[in-house]
C-alpha cells in the first residue's frame, strides 16, 4: 500500500480545506463529503457503526465512473502519520463545514446582528 503518500494527502487536503481553497459538496448521503477533480474524486465519512467511543474517518479515492480505487481509515494511517485520527476528523470536520456553507451562514448571521462591524 502506498500509505505514505496517502497521508500525504491528506495532509495537502487538511491544509487546502483550512485555508478554504478546496471546496466541499454534500453527496448523497448526509455524512459524506467531496471533494472532485478533473480525473478522480475524494470522500470522507465517518464510520458510526462501531461500538467504539469515536468512530473511524475513511478517505476514499473514486476514479471518473465512481468506482472506489482506493479506501483507508486513519487506523491505516497511524504507523506513517502523526495524529492520524485528529487530522482525518479535522479533514471530515472541514469538509462538513465547506459543504454546508458555515462560514457563509455565520457571516451572514453576524452581518444581519451587528450590521456596523
Amino acid at each position: 500500500m502506498s500509505y505514505p503518500k496517502i497521508a500525504r494527502l491528506v495532509e495537502t487536503l487538511l491544509l487546502q480545506t483550512e485555508a478554504g481553497t478546496l471546496q466541499w459538496a454534500q453527496t448523497e448521503r448526509s455524512e459524506i463529503f467531496q471533494a472532485s477533480f478533473p480525473r478522480y474524486s475524494i470522500r470522507v465519512y465517518p464510520d458510526n457503526n462501531r461500538s467504539a467511543l469515536q468512530p473511524d474517518y475513511f478517505l476514499q479515492i473514486l476514479n471518473e465512473v465512481g468506482e472506489i480505487v482506493e479506501e483507508v481509515s486513519d487506523p491505516d494511517l497511524r504507523d506513517v502519520m502523526e495524529l492520524a485520527f485528529t487530522k482525518m476528523q479535522n479533514l471530515y470536520e472541514g469538509a462538513r463545514r465547506s459543504a454546508m456553507g458555515v462560514e457563509s451562514a455565520l457571516d451572514e448571521i453576524l452581518d444581519f446582528l451587528d450590521p456596523l462591524a
